[in-house]
């Protein structure tokens, strides 16, 4: 452990020491600025260790990929890293391993970004190599080879990952053609088909000033930091910001079963869900109130019913990824085969009575205690702070947003549980996709719904 890790620890262990006092966030206060060339700059200063945290945030993830072209986001990002004109990828990592640093690029589904973490008394290395990556790379065709051969051989291995290929396919069944549908690591027809002028077009097309936020928090000075970033990130030149709206996809009808059949598999990996939620959703805290009481940690009803009841499966959640539009509401688990039918019986079961009947007070104040001791305990580093902050500008937020969403969490009554849990958690328009032997369990699912069979082979393409 280097020691800018061994500080980072110590700051939680200070913070989980005194957990027992009531359960409050009170974030730094922090500037936004623009910056001519329309760079969105976000300062805060946090001196509880002498720590650094650098954040670039830019409008442009997987779901921009072209058609065809699936996977370009996140191989442009990763390939930030991998050499600019100045540095080439072996020099960038022995440069941030000297001063015990991270820098790390990559892409998600609304935005790509990068980040680097130093001690302070490292700040200008670590700005130096952190400006240079983003602004000076030079994607070397030698390691646009070497990343397309990692990615291609890292879906190769998904022939044996039934879990991560329940999640690839059921995205794609939930999202069809919208954006989000597509693995943000592409096909392997996709990445052959992508060229080293695809990835410097797409640089100079998402990594712009002005559709890009440069985010700091650490030990700094905001007058010396922003002054420092002006005279690196200031000569960064505006762009022409192409329209960077995404559709909002739409809800499933009606049930959909969808097999990815494997006959080699002795457990069936299990999903079922809809569309979800945006991130600006008004319901967003009282959202995840009530996915804690249905499915999210140990004493959840889903692992209560499923797990521990029934000694149906070792592990089952439920969960919502919200996105910049609608994202993805999704139970998942696994079975034992001849089991499939009962555990997806079980977990609907579960879900209409959660929103015939609501929760118990017990429920709601433990969902409440355990979300908000979750949140401010995961505050506690710069790093998480850059990216909590970095989201707030990014999605739009209130800026007082996080300092009030334990405050909005407290506000969730049983009343607002329960007709959140009637609007977002379906019953009756679902996919539920299963990773499974189909000769075998087709017979016990086929009056789910229309089945649809995929060969597991097709399925990974």
């Amino acid at each position: 452990m280097n020691l800018r890790s061994l500080l980072v620890a110590l700051c939680i262990l200070l913070f989980l020491a005194t957990i027992g006092e009531a359960q409050t966030v009170n974030i730094p206060a922090y500037t936004v600025q623009t910056l001519d060339n329309g760079l969105r700059v976000i300062i805060m200063e946090w001196h509880k260790l002498p720590i650094v945290e650098l954040r670039l945030t830019t409008r442009g993830g997987s779901s921009f990929d072209p058609p065809g072209k699936e996977g370009l986001g996140s191989l442009t990002s990763g390939l930030l890293r991998q050499g600019t004109t100045n540095r080439s990828a072996n020099q960038i990592s022995d440069a941030i391993d000297f001063v015990g640093g991270s820098l790390s690029t990559g892409a998600e589904l609304d935005y790509s970004y990068a980040s680097c973490e130093v001690l302070s008394k490292d700040l200008k290395t670590g700005l130096a190599l952190f400006s240079d990556v983003v602004l000076h790379p030079s994607f070397p065709d030698s390691e646009l080879q070497r990343e397309r051969s990692h990615r291609l051989a890292e879906i190769e291995g998904y022939k044996e990952d039934p879990r991560t290929i329940a999640g690839l396919a059921f995205s794609r069944a939930v999202f069809g053609t919208h954006p989000y549908g597509h693995a943000a690591i592409g096909t392997k027809s996709s990445l052959q088909s992508i060229k080293r002028d695809d990835v410097e077009r797409l640089y100079r097309d998402a990594c712009i000033p002005n559709a890009s936020i440069l985010t700091v928090v650490g030990d700094v000075e905001s007058d010396e930091i922003l002054k420092e970033l002006k005279s690196i990130f200031g000569e960064w030149k505006k762009g022409t910001r192409h329209a960077s709206t995404v559709a909002p996809p739409k809800a499933i009808a009606g049930v959909h079963v969808v097999m990815i059949d494997k006959p080699d598999v002795t457990q069936t990996q299990v999903r079922i869900g809809n569309v979800g939620i945006e991130r600006t959703n008004p319901d967003y805290a009282a959202i995840m109130v009530a996915n804690s009481i249905l499915g999210n940690g140990f004493t959840s009803r889903l692992v209560e019913e499923i797990r521990v009841k029934r000694s149906l499966t070792y592990g089952v959640s439920s969960g919502f990824r919200a996105n910049l539009v609608n994202g993805l509401y999704v139970i998942s688990t696994f079975t034992k085969n001849p089991s499939v039918r009962e555990i997806i019986d079980v977990a609907l079961g579960e879900v209409k009575k959660f929103r015939d009947s609501g929760a118990t007070a017990v429920e709601l104040e433990k969902a409440k205690n355990y979300l908000a001791g979750e949140f401010a305990r995961s505050l506690q580093s710069p790093g998480v702070l850059a990216s909590q902050i970095s989201g707030v500008e990014f999605f739009g937020l209130p800026k007082d947003y996080l300092n009030t969403y334990i405050e909005k969490l407290d506000k969730v009554t049983l009343a607002y549980v329960q007709r959140v849990a009637k609007k977002y958690f379906p019953i009756n328009d679902l996919v539920i996709l299963v990773v499974t032997p189909a000769k075998k369990t087709e017979p016990l699912v086929k009056s789910l719904g229309e089945v649809k069979v995929i060969p597991f082979d097709q399925a990974i393409q």
